[in-house]
């Protein structure tokens, strides 16, 4: 009788235990290849927008873009249009250059440097896993004039966000060529993460961002071009690229406040917008959600959150740009290795104890 010839079983389960191990030491080998490649895409991004500043500075007199001057602007924001509390600058008018800069849809420096970078899908990283963008659009040139005549139209509050809150030309909104008459923005909030961005109705969106505070900077008043940042990988806060916590983690909103504000990590509730408002304070619902987190107590989980194995790319006002690890950039910060950056609140425990006692064992601190 001629016997088949064939697998037992415990043969099949054998290969098939090889195969799995194989494909377990495999698989992150080639996702570490895949975002290597990334990295290398958001890297030459950032290289060539630097090289774009660069060509900028040679047509303006070694400046970098402008910031908004004229008195009627600010008096038009002053007055807070429309009863827009978005919009109120406060009693010390402290907002007020902030706000006429983000109002002017002119002043952003995609639009600005649009003529230099040719291609608006360079200020896109490719592993980003939040963006920011064009948000409110203004029709026309006009936009100071169109807004006086349109007081109160845009609405109030986060859903509808106002003309003070980084506003965008035509051509910059996609579907959107207008917020106040489609009553709509460009780019909703829900939109800049993940998948949701097919939401944007192709809007303008970037991940790689600059520093709203370099306007009007001359490259005479810095001490080394080499080591002064303007351009890097950024998340929703794309206009606040040199601040440490976002040149290290850009898809952590304002990582150097996540020790007392959970408004770090993204999005907004009663209780987050509270801790926001009032960062400040010992904030027992920041504490509670935090401790859940563990993030800056476990430096593989800091690592993982860096966006390009675990550093960033960054891109300097002598046009050259390179990757850092995260670790790295806050220690170049520290020892004041990376000019022009600055914290956006209180980072460290004795910061914290200076201005607000002695915090909760279970808050979290970047260092």
């Amino acid at each position: 009788m001629t016997r088949r010839k064939g697998f037992t079983l415990i043969e099949l389960l054998v290969v098939i235990a090889i195969i799995g191990i194989l494909a377990a030491m495999v698989f992150p080998v080639f996702a570490r290849a895949r975002e290597s490649a990334r990295k290398a895409v958001c890297l030459s991004n950032v290289k060539n927008i630097a090289l774009a500043i660069q060509m900028y500075l040679a047509d303006n007199n070694d400046t970098l873009p402008a910031a908004e001057h004229r008195e009627e602007v600010f008096d038009f924001f002053r007055a807070a249009p429309g009863g827009d509390d978005n919009c109120r600058p406060g009693e010390e008018n402290e907002r007020i250059g902030w706000i006429a800069n983000n109002a002017n849809p002119y002043l952003r420096w995609p639009v600005v440097l649009d003529e230099y970078v040719k291609n608006r899908d360079v200020w896109n990283c490719p592993s980003a896993k939040v963006t920011g963008g064009a948000t409110f659009i203004l029709p026309g040139p006009d936009w100071l004039g169109y807004l006086a005549a349109h007081q109160g139209e845009w609405g109030g509050g986060w859903s509808a966000i106002g003309p003070c809150h980084r506003s965008w030309p035509p051509g910059w909104g996609g579907q959107v060529t207008d917020s106040i008459l489609q009553q709509r923005l460009a780019t909703p909030w829900a939109a800049l993460t993940g998948s949701a961005q097919d939401e944007a109705h192709k809007a303008f969106v970037q991940s790689i961002g600059y520093e709203e505070g370099n306007r009007d900077l001359k490259m005479v008043q810095v001490q080394d071009p080499a080591h002064f940042p303007v351009v890097a990988d950024a998340g929703t806060i794309v206009d606040s690229s040199s601040s440490p916590g976002v040149l290290a983690y850009p898809d952590i909103c304002c990582a150097e406040c996540s020790g007392f504000m959970f408004i770090a990590w993204g999005g907004y509730s009663d209780e987050t917008q509270s801790c926001y408002q009032n960062q400040m304070q010992d904030c027992p619902e920041c504490r509670t959600l935090h401790a859940t987190l563990q993030w800056a107590q476990n430096p593989d989980r800091m690592k993982a959150t860096a966006r390009h194995l675990g550093g960033n790319n960054i891109g300097f006002l002598d046009g050259h740009a390179s990757w850092f690890a995260a670790e790295r950039i806050l220690v170049m910060h520290r020892e004041e290795d990376l000019e022009g950056t600055e914290w956006w609140c209180f980072t460290s425990v004795d910061d914290y104890r200076e201005n607000c006692g002695e915090p909760d064992p279970t808050m979290l601190f970047l260092y």
